[in-house]
């Protein structure tokens, strides 16, 4: 008898570590984890496969092994290292997420379930360049990507949504469930590569006694969450009945801030923190695409995503006590 399996990509990365140890205490849930990289938690799950997403031996050793379940396709390269290198960010953002399709769609086929397929998505895929940031963006609205990595997501989204709705040329199917992330901090990784970057790396710094350089100026202004509530965002969609879901792609968000505010907050608790700018032009052009703020109305509405920690929160309960 095939063991049922979860599978999840990218597990050595920010997110993927943080969904490993919340995932692996749901009972019954046996996780499978891919990642290039090391992984740091290998007794919370079930098998780790050091290798590429690209790699369709290992694509087609699991299709044969096991029955899964859900796949949490994590794995990817992020905006501004997507921008640097475009010809390999397509690569991983969609032709390795083809292969986790295909992987999905031939659970359809040989055991006749539809695999959950969790992609996370983000703000990339908005472009509010020169236009006025007034109003909370809805997820009909703006889908004209300016980066290579925002262009990417749209792409997999799109294709995630026909292969739920319409399937593909033999009819086969997957559901598909889709978060736009703002920026996430979370207080035990350190990200790269993402051009929210410069407000975990500010906390992360004042922690540490250092000064910091920010990449962007200081009315910079973007979304966030915490790493917790993205978490149990991720848990909380995938739980969802599919009859109570009425999309594929949701927002969530939690508190807006700009780079000044966020470096007054941290004075408070680190006084002796300087903060400077040295400017990069590309990054800053990104963040004056993307929204800042967003309507996550129909996440709240219609699988009850509520976030736990608010701006004051965030620092109160979270960030300060776990960086201490």
């Amino acid at each position: 008898m095939k063991e049922k399996v979860s599978i999840i990509t990218g597990a050595s990365g920010e997110i993927g570590q943080n969904l490993i140890l919340r995932y692996s205490k749901l009972k019954n849930k046996k996780i499978i984890a891919i990642d290039l990289n090391e992984l740091l938690t290998t007794s919370k799950v079930y098998r780790f496969i050091k290798g590429s997403i690209l790699d369709t031996d290992i694509i087609n050793q699991l299709a044969e092994q096991y029955i899964i379940e859900e796949i949490f396709h994590l794995a990817a390269v992020l905006s501004t290292k997507a921008e640097k290198n475009p010809k390999f960010a397509e690569q991983i953002n969609i032709n390795g997420t083809i292969n986790l399709f295909n992987l999905a769609l031939l659970q359809n086929l040989n055991y006749k379930i539809k695999t959950k397929f969790f992609f996370p998505s983000s703000i990339a895929v908005y472009n509010l360049e020169n236009v006025k940031k007034i109003r909370a963006v809805k997820e009909e609205t703006y889908c004209n990507p300016k980066t290579v990595y925002g262009k990417h997501k749209l792409y997999c989204e799109n294709l995630g949504i026909s292969y739920d709705l319409y399937g593909n040329e033999l009819d086969l199917k997957i559901d598909f469930r889709c978060i736009r992330f703002p920026g996430i901090i979370s207080i035990n990784s350190m990200p790269s590569g993402g051009t929210s970057d410069y407000a975990p790396e500010m906390i992360h710094n004042a922690f540490k006694k250092n000064n910091y350089t920010c990449f962007v100026n200081n009315k910079s202004c973007l979304p966030f969450i915490v790493m917790p509530d993205a978490i149990e965002a991720i848990i909380k969609i995938m739980k969802r009945n599919k009859n109570q879901l009425n999309q594929n792609i949701y927002n969530i968000t939690s508190f807006s801030l700009t780079v000044l505010n966020l470096y007054k907050l941290i004075k408070e608790e680190f006084p002796n923190f300087k903060l400077d700018y040295n400017i990069d032009k590309m990054r800053q052009l990104i963040v004056n695409s993307w929204p800042n703020n967003i309507d996550d109305s129909n996440a709240r509405d219609q699988w009850d995503w509520s976030p736990k920690y608010d701006l004051e929160l965030a620092f109160k309960k979270y960030i300060t006590p776990g960086l201490k």
